[in-house]
C-alpha cells in the first residue's frame, strides 16, 4: 500500500492501456453495448456481478504467483484504484485558469476533469464552488474508499470498489435506458460509499483544524447539510469543506450547501486543495491503522 501511494503521489496516473481502471471502462462499455430491449434492470445486475467477480479474482489470483512477480502486480494493480495526484492536478489546472483570468478555459477544465454537469454558462464563483465540491466528493471515491476496502478486504477488495464505482460513473444516470441498466452499480455504489463518505468528512473536520480553518464550522456544517445533495454520501464532504471555508456551495436547481454566508472566490479553491492534500495523507495514516488492527 506504500509503495502504491509513493507512485501516485510521484508519478501519477499510468497510460489508459496499462490502466486497470480503463480495463474496467473497456469491459463495462462492451457489455453495455450488448445490452437488450428488455430486462435492462437484471442485466444491469449481471454487468455489474460478472465484473466484480472478474476483479476481485483477478486480485486474488495475483497473490499465488512468485512473489517478486506477485509484489509487483499488486502494487500496480491497487495504483490503479486509487488517485489522489490526478485529482489535485486536475483542481490546479481549474486554479490556474481561474488566477489567470480565463473563465472560458476555467469551464473546459472543470468539464473535461471534475464534473458531469453543463459548465458553458458557470459564473467565475460556480466555477470555483463546482472544483471545490468535486476536489471533496472524490476525496472518498478515489482515495478514501479504495483505501479502507484495501485495507478490510486486500487487493480483492480495493479491484472491487473501484469496479463499481466506475460502474456507477459510467451507468448511474436518470435517463434512458441508463434509468434501469445502470440502477444496480448505483444502488451498490451508495452502498459501499455509506462509510467512506463518513470517514472522508471526518478528514476534512480533522484537516481544517489542523490547517487553521473553522473546523468547528466543518463539522456542524457536514451533519446539517450532508442530505440536501440527491445522492446519500456525497454531501457529507462537500458540505465539511463549505463549512471549513464559511462558504455556500450550490449546483442550480439542485441544492445548497450553506456552509457559510459569502460565494467561493479564487483563492477557497488553492484552500480546499490544501486541506483535500492533508486530508488525503490522514487517509493513509487511518488505512494503515485498520490494516495493522485486521492483521493482528
Amino acid at each position: 500500500m506504500l509503495v502504491a501511494v509513493s507512485i501516485d503521489l510521484l508519478i501519477g496516473e499510468p497510460p489508459d492501456r496499462f490502466h486497470p481502471v480503463c480495463w474496467m471502462g473497456g469491459f463495462i462499455r462492451s457489455m453495455w453495448s450488448r445490452r437488450p430491449n428488455r430486462w435492462l434492470f437484471v442485466y444491469g445486475a449481471m454487468l455489474l456481478s460478472s465484473g466484480l467477480a472478474i476483479f476481485a479474482l483477478l486480485g486474488m489470483a495475483v497473490s499465488h504467483l512468485w512473489w517478486p512477480l506477485s509484489f509487483t502486480l499488486s502494487v500496480w494493480l491497487l495504483k490503479g484504484s486509487i488517485s489522489a495526484q490526478a485529482l489535485i492536478d486536475a483542481g490546479r489546472e481549474v486554479q490556474c485558469a481561474v488566477a489567470s483570468g480565463k473563465i472560458d478555459k476555467a469551464r473546459k477544465k472543470l468539464s473535461w476533469h471534475l464534473v458531469s454537469r453543463d459548465t458553458s454558462s458557470l459564473s467565475l464563483s460556480e466555477v470555483v464552488g463546482a472544483a471545490v465540491e468535486s476536489l471533496s466528493e472524490n476525496l472518498s471515491d478515489g482515495w478514501v474508499g479504495p483505501l479502507l476496502a484495501y485495507s478490510l478486504f486486500g487487493l480483492p477488495g480495493a479491484l472491487a470498489y473501484r469496479f463499481v464505482n466506475t460502474c456507477d460513473s459510467m451507468l448511474g444516470y436518470r435517463y434512458g435506458d441508463f434509468e434501469l441498466g445502470g440502477k444496480p452499480s448505483a444502488l451498490l455504489d451508495d452502498l459501499i460509499n455509506l462509510i467512506p463518505s463518513r470517514v472522508s468528512a471526518s478528514l476534512l473536520v480533522v484537516a481544517s483544524y489542523l490547517s487553521g480553518l473553522d473546523w468547528r464550522g466543518a463539522l456542524l456544517s457536514s451533519l446539517r447539510f450532508h442530505g440536501v445533495t440527491e445522492s446519500p454520501n456525497a454531501g457529507w464532504p462537500m458540505a465539511a469543506v463549505a463549512g471549513a471555508l464559511g462558504l455556500t456551495l450550490t449546483k442550480r436547481g439542485c441544492y445548497s450547501i450553506e456552509g457559510g454566508s459569502r460565494d467561493p472566490e479564487q483563492r477557497d479553491l488553492a484552500i480546499s486543495i490544501r486541506v483535500v492534500q492533508t486530508a488525503q495523507i490522514l487517509a493513509v495514516l487511518i488505512a494503515i491503522i485498520v490494516t495493522v488492527g485486521v492483521s493482528l
